[in-house]
């Protein structure tokens, strides 16, 4: 093969990050029909497709691993840019795209993209994503660094602890007054609404089967894809919620919320990343983790 036209390579890898050819030519600065040539000119070069096009467009193998080959690339360059100051980036920074979870992003991660700016000099794109499916957009080339569930590797990668995060039920005290007067019970929680994340809400799922033996749609629930909003529907008194302990502290202290139940459930994270020879990458890492011990309890021994 030829050695790639890497103006053809960046205009394929915005489209797949934007799921889209309009926002890639407004990030590029191109007509959507010049990137739709970029696109087509690198397909009959490979000589086959790389992206599928559906709303939103994604990716194929292929062009999963071209997009991981390109962010690869766009970080040594910045490795680079680093080294030698007079040589500048497109926009004078760097870039990093990492995967995370809600829950992580309204508590311990809040911090990470202010010290990767002020440290690093890196623009942050966040692909905001359930815990469980994160390391996905890693293995789709979408992302440098992922927090995930997973324990084991996946290919092309290295996996790091960064501690648990513990979970527990609240409510409003009137709702639990309406509901839950004798405690918290299976045929209590049958009659009443909780909050889901998603349909991929597994951590509620997990709860009100260990402790309550109930299964998915056994129960009625909001939607609501908002950790922040899970508590203030539960302090709005239509719901009960299992959120993360830190986000629950204000409204436990200030009387809006209370634990009806002493149930807990501790999920270990794990921070995927690349396997680049890339001193930036390396402290975009250290970073994350930094942040992840200061913030988290260690998952025992």
């Amino acid at each position: 093969m030829n050695m790639l036209d890497y103006k053809l390579v960046q205009a394929c890898a915005e489209v797949i990050h934007f799921g889209s050819f309009e926002k890639a030519a407004r990030a590029l600065g191109l007509t959507q029909s010049a990137v739709s040539q970029r696109v087509k000119l690198l397909e009959e070069r490979f000589g086959q497709p790389l992206i599928v096009r559906a709303k939103p467009i994604s990716a194929t193998v292929a062009g999963q691993k071209l997009l991981a080959h390109y962010q690869s690339v766009r970080l040594l360059e910045q490795d680079l840019g680093n080294e030698v100051p007079d040589m500048p980036l497109d926009s004078g920074f760097g870039q990093v795209t990492l995967a995370v979870n809600a829950d992580s992003l309204a508590t311990w991660f809040v911090d990470v993209p202010k010290l990767l700016f002020t440290k690093l000099g890196l623009l942050v794109h966040l692909v905001v994503g359930d815990e469980s499916l994160n390391h996905q957009a890693l293995q789709e080339g979408n992302v440098l660094g992922a927090v995930s569930l997973r324990e084991t590797p996946i290919q092309g990668c290295r996996v790091r602890p960064l501690g648990l995060m513990r979970y527990v039920m609240v409510m409003s005290p009137a709702f639990r007054d309406r509901y839950f007067k004798d405690g918290v019970t299976r045929e209590g929680l049958r009659a009443c609404p909780a909050v889901n994340f998603s349909e991929h809400d597994e951590l509620q799922n997990e709860f009100l089967h260990r402790y309550f033996g109930l299964n998915p749609g056994e129960f009625p629930a909001h939607t609501i894809p908002s950790s922040q909003g899970f508590v203030t529907l539960a302090e709005q008194g239509v719901a009960y919620a299992v959120v993360e302990q830190h986000q629950a502290e204000e409204g436990l202290k200030s009387g809006k919320l209370v634990r009806p139940c002493p149930f807990e459930i501790d999920r270990p994270l794990y921070w995927h990343h690349k396997t680049i020879n890339s001193r930036l990458l390396d402290q975009v890492n250290e970073i994350v983790l930094t942040e992840a011990r200061r913030n988290l309890p260690a998952k025992p021994e």
